[in-house]
């Protein structure tokens, strides 16, 4: 999902940094937008079906996210370009800030001499 979500954000940079025209836009937030918010549900699932402890400020961090999706998607639904331009501030934040944690998250494993985040050692 990840790498759909990083490919759809370069579509869209591409077609608003190329300009080209709105509904190339409104079309590449669109998918952009199904995308992430599959990925949140997904995400959600996920941690439901493994009991995985959710701290409070990380659900609040993921209603937060799906509300402004929700209201980004409402907005591109109404052909608004502006919430193009926000899917796309919004995905470069989330990128940075997701990514970075799966990095740290990696390297903790590794210090750990752990194969895998997440993987108890044999």
């Amino acid at each position: 999902e990840h790498a759909n979500i990083h490919r759809q954000y370069i579509e869209l940079d591409d077609a608003i940094l190329q300009g080209q025209g709105s509904p190339r836009i409104l079309e590449a937030a669109r998918i952009l937008v199904q995308f992430m918010l599959s990925h949140f549900t997904h995400e959600q699932q996920f941690h439901k079906k493994i009991a995985f402890p959710v701290r409070e400020d990380q659900l609040h961090a993921w209603k937060k996210n799906m509300a402004e999706l929700l209201q980004i998607d409402t907005g591109l639904k109404q052909e608004e370009v502006f919430a193009a331009l926000r899917m796309r501030g919004f995905c470069k934040v989330w990128m940075h800030e997701h990514m970075h944690l799966e990095e740290l998250e990696f390297e903790f494993a590794a210090m750990a001499g752990l194969a895998e985040p997440g993987r108890a050692r044999a």
